[in-house]
């Protein structure tokens, strides 16, 4: 690829092998739009066939009524998703479907759509909605050259293929540990003590899981207001996350924060000097227990069955410290902490690659068209 010079009629990042301006057409000449069909949502009978709706693929149907490939985008709802489909299938009336690709590369046509910001030229005070004819009355340079047309679509496809392959990977690697804890807090799993450990029977097995009260392992300290104080390096949390920093600490160490009011079931773990507004717990003076173990733990209540709120959902901190825990000896606590933790480092190890990927992509997308 090189970096053409810049020129409104080409785009910034191109093949090598191509050259010369693109053409300027209106998309009715391009790629023209139709309304979906009518298709309730009881008159669905499952088969092999994707109903796709504005949002994507969402359902599979017995009948079809436009033969693949596909390219769909919202007309109704969300606008600016733009799916492609390689299986015969039925377009919800909620979406627009290309109708004829008149000559084009139908995939080069997905990612031209795909980078079009069609959600600028939606409509509505309401529910969004976007007029085809608007988009057909717009101009845009497309290349002239199939080639070029088919250059592209077949790296972007190579791109996305790889975000495809790394997301199937981190999901394999979910369900995994969703299996392995799973295994592990029934029981049907159990670590060994090392050789040099003396804790055990005859160092052979660890100590039956033991049945105590939250209050028995850790203390629940409360969030306090934050406004008052001044700009700084230490972090305040919320429910929802990071909020700001501040000069002064509320707590240091490791801890593990419970929404209090509003988002009570994402407890989060955290390891350093921080400050939480009144909204969310953290946990502290831990004994016997690690406290990312104990991350582990929370991640397994169903903390909605606490909520003492008929509107926002709330927690109450002497209901916390009743809820009951089987609490394995120390060592084995560290050792299925860091089975999980290297699993976690894995996932976000993937997690970040997807990202990397596709913050790619999205250059492309911004450099590849004009």
């Amino acid at each position: 690829m090189s970096s053409a010079v810049k020129n409104k009629r080409v785009p910034e990042l191109r093949f090598k092998e191509f050259e010369g301006e693109w053409v300027y057409r209106k998309m009715l000449n391009f790629a023209p739009l139709q309304r979906g069909f009518d298709l309730p949502v009881a008159k669905i009978k499952h088969g092999k066939y994707p109903v796709v709706f504005s949002n994507g693929i969402m359902k599979t149907h017995n009948e079809f009524k436009v033969r693949a490939p596909g390219v769909v985008t919202g007309r109704s709802g969300t606008i600016g998703k733009v799916t492609f489909v390689e299986k015969d299938f039925w377009p919800h009336n909620t979406a627009l479907w290309v109708t004829s690709f008149l000559d084009n590369v139908p995939k080069f046509v997905f990612y031209f759509y795909s980078n079009f910001k069609l959600e600028r030229l939606s409509t509505g005070s309401g529910v969004p909605t976007l007029n085809r004819n608007n988009v057909h009355a717009t101009k845009r340079y497309v290349p002239k050259i199939i080639s070029e047309q088919q250059k592209i679509a077949s790296f972007l496809s190579a791109v996305d293929q790889k975000i495809q392959l790394l997301t199937q990977k981190k999901e394999a690697l979910e369900q995994y540990k969703k299996g392995l804890m799973q295994k592990l807090f029934s029981g049907e799993l159990r670590f060994k003590p090392d050789p040099n450990e003396l804790e055990g029977s005859n160092g052979k097995d660890y100590p039956e899981w033991e049945e105590k009260r939250m209050k028995e392992f850790l203390k629940i300290g409360s969030g306090k207001d934050h406004k008052a104080l001044e700009s700084g390096n230490i972090p305040v949390f919320g429910t929802g996350g990071l909020m700001r920093y501040v000069n002064e600490k509320l707590h240091s160490g490791e801890t593990v924060f419970i929404g209090r009011k509003g988002t009570i079931d994402k407890p989060f773990f955290f390891n350093g000097a921080f400050w939480t507004v009144d909204t969310l717990f953290y946990t502290y003076d831990f004994q016997e227990v690690s406290p990312f173990f104990v991350f582990i733990l929370f991640q397994r209540v169903n903390w909605k069955l606490y909520n003492e709120a008929s509107g926002v959902p709330s927690l109450s901190k002497s209901t916390l410290e009743k809820i009951k825990f089987q609490i394995p000896s120390l060592n084995e606590q560290k050792k299925i902490a860091n089975a999980l933790m290297q699993l976690d480092n894995k996932i976000e190890a993937i997690a970040s690659q997807i990202t990397q990927t596709q913050a790619f992509k999205k250059g492309l997308l911004q450099k590849m068209f004009v």
